[in-house]
């Protein structure tokens, strides 16, 4: 079964506990845990010792009990850059990626997105790919003996924004499972089908409606065509999960919309 979770990006600008609080409520079991150092839910850093991994361990258990819900997927992001290859940088990585993944096999969560962070402001992007895929090789080294499944995303602002910076590392990295989000993608002016190359290694997606230069907006509002998507998936027998990746925002109540998504995909990928 593919399962849907309820990211909780939905709650980005709250603390963990409101914010899982109001997930719950609003109807959601499954959940996809931002583990972004610096910005929520999780911050790596504070795994890297067993006191902080701990801690950390006990209250994501109390958490997820207090609120019924069931954690599948994570969103992460380690506090180095990827272009970052100085060895504090190095070090600080593998400690965060080892923490993080010690957390995750704690809670039975066995998927992590890599977040690809922001680009190098300081070297062409040529200049700065080769560290970037030294520093993913590094954390899928990591990540195979744990039983974890690390995907990098294709973001806007970070190293792999436009299409020939997405081609290009899937070119360096054949061994790098995806996440696919279309919508980093078709707010660039990327047409909906061009995206599907990488459903070729997609293992999970994350979806929202998103229009020409907003990376979200109402569901229906916007410009992904779910049914062509959906079908696209369909088509492909896709067996991964999905995370619905709303964004909170003072603008709408984005829980209502990732509601509605969550009904849309479920018309065409069952949940039990």
């Amino acid at each position: 079964m593919n399962r849907i979770a309820c990211s909780t990006s939905t709650r980005c600008n709250s603390p963990l506990d409101e914010g899982l609080s109001a997930i719950s409520a609003a109807g959601f079991s499954r959940i996809d845990i931002l583990a972004i150092d610096g910005w929520a839910h999780v911050h790596t850093r504070e795994l890297v010792t067993p006191e902080g991994l701990g801690e950390a361990v006990r209250r994501t258990e109390t958490l997820m009990k207090r609120y019924s819900l069931t954690p599948i997927a994570v969103n992460s992001g380690v506090g180095p850059q990827l272009y970052d290859r100085s060895p504090e940088a190095v070090v600080r990585r593998k400690a965060e990626t080892e923490g993080l993944l010690n957390w995750m096999k704690a809670l039975g969560i066995s998927f992590a997105a890599i977040q690809p962070r922001q680009p190098d402001p300081d070297r062409p992007w040529e200049d700065a790919l080769a560290d970037c895929a030294a520093s993913l090789r590094d954390q899928l080294e990591l990540a195979a003996p744990a039983g974890v499944t690390l995907a990098l995303e294709f973001h806007v602002n970070s190293p792999f924004e436009t299409f020939e910076q997405c081609a290009r590392i899937m070119e360096l990295l054949p061994e790098m499972p995806l996440v696919y989000d279309p919508t980093h993608l078709v707010m660039q002016g990327i047409p909906l089908e061009e995206t599907f190359r990488f459903l070729d290694r997609a293992v999970h997606v994350h979806v929202r409606d998103a229009a020409a230069r907003r990376m979200q907006t109402r569901f229906g509002e916007g410009i992904v065509d779910f049914g062509r998507l959906l079908g696209e998936l369909k088509a492909r027998s896709y067996k991964g999960d999905f995370s619905i990746e709303y964004l909170q925002t003072d603008e709408f109540e984005v829980l209502e919309d990732t509601a509605k998504l969550y009904r849309r995909i479920e018309a065409d990928f069952p949940q039990g």
